[in-house]
């Protein structure tokens, strides 16, 4: 008799599930594959599938070895490469076993899988791997609004500081941080809503009333994800337009107000090099005439600042 965890290499063989065994492999190694593959009878292609951290959301079935991998995006926060990554879950179609493959960023998965976190609808009696999986995958949905969320948190203060901040590269950048961060989200959102349709539009798919309702719960949630994160893009894609147009709007006036300043400042040599030439002109021979000539600029230059002013230059 088998402990509820027994190892093998470094997988962990889970029988807590009275109908089938679940293979929880995590990160896996060249040994854990050879065991696969050998003793398990599992091709080496939907192994790399299984475990690629760039796989996109899908369905892959071999009927020679009458297995079925579904790889599910799910939301990482601890990730270095995304906002989301796909694992692996692999079962085969007379529903006795099941394989989970996951890495240090999506470890967590497991406890959604195995009913750790409560779920809105209890697992069966005699629960399958599908069952296990599609109770996984309503829980790990819920995670998506959980992201969504956070980044509409996020966006709040960026908006309401958006008219006082000085740091504009470093807003800016804040902002694109949430623009990457949703494209992530719908994307995942989009393929793992997909998958879902396309599994249950399967014919040889044979899905008992209680998976075909937890599947449509599931794209139910994923739809509303779906729903929200457009709505939190539209509204950061809005926020970001509005800041790049606002610090386009106080580049223009510092450049205004620079070619302003250097129409002025031009007067004083008109004034000194009119007077520096050598010929004979009024007030160079008189002991005021330096300050006659300082004058005369200060009334030329305040000329030109009230025209400049009142043509508009200065308004913002």
């Amino acid at each position: 008799m088998l402990s509820p965890y027994t190892k093998v290499t470094m997988i962990t063989q889970k029988t807590t599930f009275p109908d089938f065994i679940w293979y929880q492999v995590h990160d896996m190694t060249p040994e854990e594959r050879s065991w696969l593959t050998t003793d398990q009878l599992i091709p080496n292609e939907l192994l790399s599938y299984a475990v690629d951290p760039y796989e996109s959301a899908r369905m892959e079935y071999d009927e020679d070895a009458d297995l079925t991998l579904i790889i599910f995006d799910v939301v990482t926060p601890t990730s270095t490469r995304a906002t989301t990554e796909p694992i692996g879950m692999l079962f085969s179609n007379d529903q006795k076993r099941l394989f989970t493959f996951t890495r240090p960023e999506t470890d967590y998965v497991d406890n959604y899988l195995s009913g750790t976190e409560v779920s809105r609808r209890p697992l069966p009696d005699h629960a399958t791997p599908l069952d296990v999986i599609l109770n996984g995958a309503e829980l790990l949905s819920s995670k998506f609004m959980s992201a969504i969320l956070e980044i509409n948190r996020r966006r709040t203060p960026i908006q309401s500081e958006i008219r006082k901040t000085k740091q504009t590269q470093k807003t800016i950048d804040q902002l694109m941080d949430l623009q990457t961060d949703l494209i992530y989200l719908l994307n995942s959102l989009h393929t793992d809503r997909d998958l879902l349709r396309s599994y249950k539009a399967r014919k040889t798919v044979q899905l008992t009333d209680h998976q075909a309702e937890r599947i449509d719960d599931v794209t139910v949630e994923l739809q509303q994800a779906i729903d929200t994160g457009e709505l939190s893009q539209l509204v950061t894609n809005s926020v970001s337009d509005a800041f790049v147009n606002l610090a386009n709007s106080n580049l223009n006036w510092t450049m205004k107000l620079l070619t302003v300043s250097s129409i002025v400042l031009t007067v004083p040599n008109i004034v000194s090099g009119f007077f520096g030439q050598n010929v004979s002109l009024p007030f160079t021979h008189t002991p005021m005439g330096w300050i006659i000539t300082i004058i005369l600029t200060l009334i030329l230059m305040s000329i030109t600042t009230v025209i400049l002013w009142r043509s508009g230059f200065f308004r913002k």
